[in-house]
């Protein structure tokens, strides 16, 4: 092909041209470096002499002038030579050639590379064009082949047509006129059993319509008295059925503390020594409240979200997840301004945040740990979110200083127990955030857990298992 020619030339003449240009640069670093390999363009020369020795002919010692001071500051050398005259070097611009010999060595080799690597690419598009001709030609072939296969059996059906119509129109001229009679009274029988076939098709398909329409017409009526029916009597649904089983339980178990406690807005912390249980059931709770309050949950804030705690968590599903140091900073930060969002949107709707073992993370994260606390206390209640919290205590290293009057005021504390570190007791006491009838503060009630205030049995219960309480 002529093109893969021109380009084979192209090629060669590219080639030709750098090949010569690569030389030259070679050549022209090489002769530039020569003066590098004497000394004596390059350095200064010291002629010296030993004292015993009479300083003519060869008795006359060359060195490199720098060499030759330091082998002086040996006193014993220095007495025993005498200097002669000291040369200076042949050509000072000796460097400058070793600079540009350089120079050109670099160049010579990027000149190269470059054509290499263009010719490469060169070569690898020529074939891709080339590819993509051969299947737009192969295309065009085929589209040949098949319009023409077309065409021919097109003009075939024609023929086929144009033989039968002749060979009807030869048999219809030999007839006699009675045979044409006949043909013509056919005709006109076939004509009119067709038009009574038609009629009769069109009266079963009016029929079938108007079967039909009574049909649609009684379901209609059947449907309309169900849907009074179900309106009349009001009958809640199944799921309906469990949440409200579930919310009578927890307002008949112990004065109803519990489902109080789950219900308010007041942030609820859960502390105890390890092993009381204190994930589990604030697992449950979050549950409780996502069924029964229609709270999913926005923010889950536990460094072993994913890990120890992930069968725990499992039933949650949360939005966010943070874990990492920087991700847990990050998160509070904008837990804060989600608060003050929410505040300025005055939402219906309710959502939860978890914060799993928050006197450790206040040494993590620091200063953000402490504002996020304070805030925690005074924006969930109307930006409506439910605050979740886990630590081991209630001490002044717990949580930030000078809130204490603010905590017993603003949240729920309850304490969880362990027998022996490792199971947990149903005994807990609320050591504030519960009030009397007539509204007065309670501070360190004894209460205790049901039995079934566990995260597997609370999703059992929407899901196929109803509790039996």
């Amino acid at each position: 092909m002529q093109e893969i020619e021109d380009f084979n030339n192209k090629l060669m003449d590219q080639r030709c041209f750098f090949t010569s240009l690569v030389g030259t640069l070679l050549f022209f670093g090489l002769v530039l470096s020569i003066p590098m390999f004497s000394d004596s363009i390059k350095h200064y020369e010291t002629l010296y002499c030993y004292v015993k020795d009479n300083c003519k002919g060869r008795n006359i010692k060359r060195g490199i002038s720098y060499l030759v001071d330091r082998e002086r500051r040996n006193f014993l050398f220095d007495n025993n030579i005498k200097v002669v005259k000291i040369l200076p070097p042949e050509n000072y611009t000796a460097t400058n050639f070793a600079l540009c010999a350089s120079l050109c060595l670099f160049a010579s080799y990027f000149t190269s590379k470059f054509l290499t690597d263009s010719q490469e690419k060169a070569i690898h598009s020529q074939f891709k064009l080339l590819k993509i001709k051969a299947l737009e030609t192969d295309i065009v072939e085929q589209n040949h082949i098949d319009l023409f296969g077309f065409s021919k059996s097109n003009q075939s059906e024609i023929t086929k047509q144009v033989i039968a119509r002749q060979t009807q129109e030869t048999i219809q001229q030999l007839k006699s006129k009675g045979e044409v009679q006949l043909d013509h009274l056919n005709g006109q029988l076939q004509g009119q059993l067709s038009l009574q076939n038609h009629q009769l098709q069109l009266s079963q398909l009016e029929k079938e319509t108007a079967k039909n329409n009574l049909e649609s017409l009684e379901i209609h009526r059947k449907i309309d008295k169900l849907s009074k029916s179900n309106q009349d009597f009001n009958q809640p649904t199944p799921n309906e059925q469990l949440k409200q089983s579930l919310i009578d339980a927890l307002k008949s178990h112990e004065d109803g503390y519990l489902w109080f406690i789950i219900s308010a807005l007041k942030p609820l912390w859960l502390i105890g020594n390890p092993g009381s249980g204190k994930t589990t059931t604030a697992s449950a709770i979050a549950l409780i409240r996502k069924y029964c309050l229609y709270a999913p949950i926005e923010y889950l804030i536990d460094r072993h979200a994913t890990g120890d705690n992930a069968d725990v968590w499992k039933f949650l599903k949360p939005k966010n997840i943070a874990e990492i140091e920087d991700n847990i900073a990050a998160t509070m930060q904008d837990n804060i301004i989600f608060w003050g969002n929410r505040i300025k949107s005055k939402p219906q709707d309710r959502l939860q945040v978890i914060v799993d073992e928050f006197t450790n993370l206040r040494g993590i994260v620091g200063d953000i740990a402490d504002t996020w606390f304070k805030f925690s206390l005074t924006d969930p209640r109307k930006a409506k979110c439910y605050v979740l919290g886990i630590t081991h205590n209630d001490t002044n290293t717990t949580f930030p200083e000078g809130t204490k009057d603010t905590r017993k005021a603003g949240m729920i504390l309850v304490q969880k127990f362990s027998a022996n570190g490792e199971t947990p007791l149903p005994r807990i006491v609320v050591r504030y955030g519960l009030v009397d009838t007539a509204g007065n503060n309670l501070e360190d009630v004894e209460k205790t857990l049901p039995s079934w205030l566990h995260p597997q049995k609370i999703h059992d219960h929407f899901n196929g298992k109803p509790l039996d309480f």
